[in-house]
């Protein structure tokens, strides 16, 4: 997991080039389209940006995911949240190579840890890197978000 924020990239010079290029081209799509939730194209790779708005809810009403073809990129827009992060997954979980679309859940991980984002935050999640996301950091709260969705075969 890596984290940091879209007005500081310049922070982060060892991130894989593209993944700024794709949270800049989230930003345009999130204000371009402040109203229209859902999947928006950002590329012929594959990669796409999902843009969501829910509610946080106490951590312990939030289950942790992974995934295995898709790297994710959440990007705080609006509001806070908090999100549990681990690199502890069962080996079954490990062992397994594709999951109903893309999502496994888990209701507990070991060892995890939580980082707080607020809005211009992001959050990067590897596959088979739980996350539990939509974690209300104080009080729940409304937040938007767009999603970066990077099929990991776009890294090639």
């Amino acid at each position: 997991m890596v984290f940091g924020n879209v007005n500081k990239l310049n922070l982060l010079p060892y991130i894989f080039t593209n993944f700024s290029n794709w949270i800049m081209q989230a930003r345009v799509v999130a204000e371009q389209y402040p109203t229209e939730l859902g999947r928006h194209e950002i590329n012929d790779q594959g990669v796409f940006v999902m843009l969501a708005e829910a509610m946080t809810e106490p951590r312990e009403n939030r289950q942790s995911e992974i995934h295995k073809e898709y790297i994710d990129i959440q990007i705080i827009l609006e509001g806070e949240e908090t999100i549990g992060y681990s690199n502890n997954i069962t080996d079954e979980a490990l062992a397994l190579t594709v999951l109903e679309n893309d999502v496994m859940f888990f209701e507990q991980v070991e060892h995890e840890q939580f980082v707080h984002l607020k809005a211009g935050d992001f959050a990067v999640f590897y596959p088979n890197q739980a996350h539990r996301p939509l974690c209300a950091t104080n009080q729940p709260q409304q937040v938007r978000k767009a999603i970066v969705k990077i099929p990991v075969s776009a890294l090639d």
